[in-house]
This record gives C-alpha cells, sequence and structure tokens, in this order.
C-alpha cells in the first residue's frame, strides 16, 4: 500500500505542479482552474437563484460541473508524454497489475473530486439556500462527484480504446474534436432550456426520454427525494463499475503503426501556388501540415471553434429573417476573431530541438516565416471553416445569395486581417519550446474583435441583395490583392 500512495503521490505532484517546475516557479496552475471553474459556476448559480425550484436548479448546476470537468480531460496535449512516462516507470516498477490498477483509481477520484467539489461548491451552498436544508451541501458535492467521475470515465474508456484501435494521432484529433463539440452543444443546451426548467422535462429540447441519458437529472431527483430514488442511485453506481471494468479490459495499449497519408491533397496544391519558390514553399507545407497533425495545437485550437459552431446555430435557429440574417453576419466574423490566439499557438513545438531543421536552410527568416505561415493559415484553416460554415447554412435552408455574399465577405475579411495579424508571429511554427512562446496580448485583441462584429452587423444590416454582392466583390478583391502581394 505505501507503494500505491507513492505512486499516486507522484502523479498528483504532476497535476498541480508540473508546469509550475518546468518554469522553475512554485504555484501551481490547477488551483488557477478550480478558481476559475469555481468563479463560472458562481456566476451561473447565482443567476438561476432563487427563480427555479430544486430539481431543475441542481439537474442545470450539475450539468454545468460535469460539462467543465468533462472538457477538462480532453486535449490535454501534455497527456501523450505523461502516458510515455508512465509507461518507463510502470514497466520496470515492482507492481502487479492490481496494485497499478488501484492506484490509477485512487489518483482519478482524487484529481476529479477535488476538481469537482471546488467547481460545485457555491452551487451547492445556494441549492442548500434555496429549500432551507444545510445538510444538502454533501450530498450534492457527493453527487456531483459522481457524475463528473461518471463522465470523465466514459471518455477516459472511449479515448483509451480509440487509441488502441486508431492509432495516438487519429485519438488526438479525436479528442479535440470531442472538445470542441462538448462546448457547442453546452452553450445550445444551455441557451435553449433555461427557459423550460420552470417547467417539466418534457419541455426540454432534448424531451424528457434525452433528459433521461444524462446523469445529472437522476442525481437532481435523488437529491429531491433520496428514498424514493434510490434505484437512479443504484443505476449511476452501476454505470460508473461498467466503465472501470470496461477501463481495466481494454488496458493502457496504444496501437503503433505507420499512419498512411493521402497523396492527393487539393489544399497542399492551392497553397503551393500561393508561395513562390524557395525556402517559403517548405515552411508553408511544413506549417500546412502541422496545422492538422500537431497535437498541441488540436489541444489548444479546435475547441476555440466550438463556440462560432453554437452561434451560427443559434442564429439559424432565429425565425426572424432579419434578426438570422444579423445574428449570422455577426457569427461568421468569429473565425477571424479567433485567428490571433492561432497565431499565438504556432510557435510552440511539440517536440524540442526542431528549429535545427530551418537552422541549416538558406534565408529561413521570420519575414519569410510570415508569409508562409499567412498563406497557409487561408487555405488550412480560413478556407476549410468557412466551406463548413456555408455548408451548414446551405443545409439549414438559408438562401443561397446569403450564403454566397455572406461566407465570401467574411472569408475576405478573415484573409486581410490574418495578413496583418500575422505580422505578431516572431519565430518559425512550431519551433520553439513552450517556456520561450510569446503569448497573446489579450489586451490589444479587444478594439479588434469589436470592430470585426461591428463590420459583421453592418453587413447583416444592408437590406438590399445588391449591396451585399457588392460588399462581399470588394473585400473579395482586397483579399485577393492581398494574397497576390504576399507571394
Amino acid at each position: 500500500m505505501k507503494r500505491i500512495v507513492t505512486l499516486v503521490h507522484a502523479w498528483l505532484v504532476l497535476d498541480f505542479f508540473g508546469d509550475a517546475r518546468r518554469s522553475g516557479g512554485g504555484s501551481s496552475t490547477l488551483t488557477t482552474t478550480i478558481f476559475t471553474q469555481s468563479f463560472l459556476a458562481l456566476v451561473f448559480a447565482a443567476l438561476l437563484y432563487p427563480d427555479y425550484p430544486l430539481v431543475p436548479f441542481a439537474a442545470a448546476n450539475l450539468s454545468l460541473s460535469t460539462l467543465l470537468l468533462a472538457v477538462g480531460v480532453l486535449g490535454d496535449p501534455e497527456q501523450r508524454n505523461r502516458q510515455l512516462a508512465d509507461h518507463a516507470l510502470l514497466s520496470t516498477a515492482p507492481l502487479p497489475a492490481a496494485a497499478v490498477v488501484l492506484a490509477r483509481a485512487l489518483h482519478a477520484a482524487f484529481y476529479v473530486g477535488l476538481l469537482t467539489v471546488g467547481t460545485a461548491l457555491p452551487a451547492a451552498i445556494l441549492c442548500a439556500w434555496l429549500v432551507h436544508r444545510p445538510l444538502l451541501v454533501p450530498s450534492y458535492l457527493l453527487l456531483a462527484c459522481l457524475c463528473s467521475g461518471l463522465a470523465t470515465g466514459a471518455l477516459a474508456v472511449l479515448l483509451r480504446a480509440a487509441r488502441r484501435w486508431l492509432g495516438v494521432a487519429r485519438t488526438a484529433l479525436l479528442a479535440g474534436s470531442l472538445k470542441a463539440l462538448l462546448l457547442a452543444l453546452g452553450v445550445v443546451a444551455f441557451a435553449l432550456s433555461l427557459r423550460a426548467l420552470q417547467a417539466d422535462a418534457d419541455a426540454l429540447p432534448i424531451g424528457r426520454s434525452g433528459a433521461l441519458l444524462l446523469p445529472p437529472y437522476h442525481a437532481a431527483k435523488v437529491l429531491w427525494d433520496p428514498l424514493h430514488n434510490l434505484d437512479r442511485l443504484a443505476g449511476l453506481l452501476g454505470a460508473g463499475a461498467v466503465l472501470l471494468l470496461l477501463g481495466v479490459l481494454l488496458g493502457d495499449q496504444s496501437r503503433a503503426r505507420a499512419e498512411r497519408v493521402g497523396r492527393k491533397d487539393p489544399l497542399m496544391a492551392l497553397l503551393l501556388r500561393l508561395v513562390a519558390g524557395g525556402p517559403a514553399r517548405g515552411i508553408a507545407a511544413f506549417t500546412a501540415t502541422m496545422l492538422w497533425r500537431s497535437p498541441g495545437l488540436r489541444a489548444r485550437v479546435l475547441p476555440l471553434l466550438g463556440v462560432p459552431a453554437a452561434m451560427v446555430f443559434l442564429a439559424l435557429k432565429d425565425g426572424d429573417p432579419r434578426g438570422r440574417q444579423l445574428f449570422l453576419g455577426i457569427a461568421l466574423q468569429f473565425p477571424a476573431i479567433y485567428l490571433p490566439f492561432v497565431i499565438a499557438f504556432l510557435p510552440r513545438a511539440d517536440q524540442p530541438g526542431t528549429a535545427w531543421v530551418f537552422e541549416q536552410a538558406p534565408r529561413a527568416d521570420v519575414a519569410l516565416a510570415q508569409r508562409a505561415t499567412f498563406a497557409a493559415l487561408c487555405t488550412h484553416v480560413l478556407l476549410p471553416v468557412h466551406a463548413l460554415a456555408a455548408t451548414a447554412m446551405l443545409l439549414s435552408g438559408v438562401p443561397v445569395l446569403l450564403v454566397a455574399t455572406a461566407v465570401s465577405c467574411a472569408l475576405g475579411i478573415a484573409v486581410v486581417t490574418a495578413r496583418l495579424q500575422v505580422g505578431a508571429l516572431r519565430a518559425i511554427p512550431f519551433t520553439e519550446p513552450r517556456e520561450n512562446a510569446d503569448a497573446a496580448d489579450l489586451g490589444g485583441l479587444m478594439l479588434y474583435a469589436v470592430g470585426l462584429s461591428l463590420f459583421g452587423a453592418g453587413f447583416g444590416m444592408l437590406p438590399d441583395t445588391l449591396l451585399r454582392a457588392l460588399a462581399a466583390a470588394g473585400t473579395v478583391l482586397v483579399a485577393l490583392a492581398v494574397l497576390r502581394r504576399n507571394r
């Protein structure tokens, strides 16, 4: 037991102080995460208090804490390094397999429980005040830990199965995509469900059948009347036991095999047309390839697409044509608004010593890297994102002319702003150690985001199709001129 406790202690030290010790600091990044999530949960619970009954109040807040914990599990760029380090440690440690499983269970329970208690404590206190039952606080926290454990356990089993059958690279892409999907679904669910919380589960957008699939709904019922809902509690505990058994059966093995790469890549062919010959082509091709394959960038950038996707979905749900047009004009500016954050993450390397490749190349300077990176962002980020937005709008019944003008205008503005923002790049992408990578200047981006939002709103308020077409044509011509000059 002493060796198991030592192993769990080592994992917890890495969880709390791993990043700080690499940079020479003594603070805990995990503590900052707990305080941030706790403040967000407090604001959400305060908005609902005291206008809603116990069951919908508890179900909504339990859903938020569960969602925050589940999102935190996905897309961790250091997860693969931790797995390799654990494999090297445990393969040589004098520990039986059962002891390793017990150590992982203890570590996961403590880690998830600590994060959940910190996140759910404000809602637990307000929930107790709502029904004047002080003893409700520990019950709420225990049920919150149970819901978070089920969510994180299900995601852990899913990712473990994906690593075993799909490989590490595709699993990283899956994790980042799931993180973006959970964020989008969370925003949409809370936006559409708040008005239905005064009624019963049938009034929810997912209906009662959908609510029965969510552990927070059953946990709220148990919290309201424990004696008459023991079957729900038993079902939640049984689901946890099944997840634990699946995790043991799957093991920690990852599928090691060569990844097949298709020879025909139309986006890469377009990129090479936008970049002149010489070292710029090599930097552009390297950046474009890593934009889709870098585990760190997938973990940081893919989740950013969740909120814009949710905004576009909510805009398409608006029944008023004028309101929908205005909302779409603003939502389509989100890719350009988020682009500075993507550029801020680009210098960070996934592996140390990557820069030596470009140190041997002629004229591989920062100015050349900026022009090559701009072209790669246009072909491998902006073009696919706006194509997906156009497809979603067409499938939702938006008129073709509105889709063509709105998406063309947004893409043109994004290309122009990308050329301006790429000037902040100070190194060749994916070559700088994480501690040397510069952070984004968030203060200077507020005016930039407000300006793009106002431009999108102005485009959405244009009353005539001809005016929208002229505005879209103007922005596209300016974008083409910028691309030509960049080459």
